[in-house]
């Protein structure tokens, strides 16, 4: 069976997916881009590629970058990575995000700058903006963030299934 990368349409060459198997997630080689090939229903029909919101998170800080991939890794979202405001206009360039999952407090510029930024681009205006921070903790302060363009704020003292919530709220 041939089956084609959603967003590369790179095309590969696969064994048959029997009805009834679990589904499998592949990733494209080419662009580290994640899919999901669902199982068919019934014998003859072929499978289904569902791909996976491209979400792009930044953030200063190694770990807490890690750990949002682990925390959101059961959304089965295809994640990307950047440490720094110029990092992520350089990935927002090469591709369109679902999602953006942002730290307001950056070495080279402040995250309310960015989303004020990225609002002001035509291509990437309707991209939604989940602001983060642990600096600014107060109502006023995520206020603030929605103000300059994001769509949601949350703080970095935050339960695992609230980031959850809202990422998925924000994916709908």
């Amino acid at each position: 069976m041939i089956i084609s990368c959603p967003d590369c349409k790179t095309r590969y060459r696969i064994k048959d997916v029997a009805p009834g198997r679990s589904d499998t997630r592949l990733l494209c080689p080419n662009y580290k881009f994640h899919f999901t090939l669902i199982a068919p229903q019934n014998e003859g029909q072929p499978p289904i590629i569902h791909a996976c919101a491209k979400v792009l998170v930044v953030d200063d800080a190694h770990f807490f970058r890690e750990m949002l991939v682990d925390l959101l890794m059961p959304l089965n979202l295809n994640m990307s990575l950047a440490a720094t405001a110029a990092e992520a206009r350089e990935q927002l360039r090469q591709q369109p995000y679902d999602l953006i999952v942002l730290d307001l407090n950056l070495p080279d510029m402040n995250g309310l700058e960015l989303i004020a930024e990225i609002r002001a681009n035509n291509q990437l205006n309707k991209t939604r903006i989940l602001a983060m921070s642990g600096v600014y903790r107060r109502e006023a302060d995520g206020m603030g963030a929605i103000r300059a363009g994001a769509d949601s704020f949350l703080t970095k003292s935050f339960r695992p299934e609230e980031l959850r919530d809202k990422v998925k709220k924000l994916l709908l």
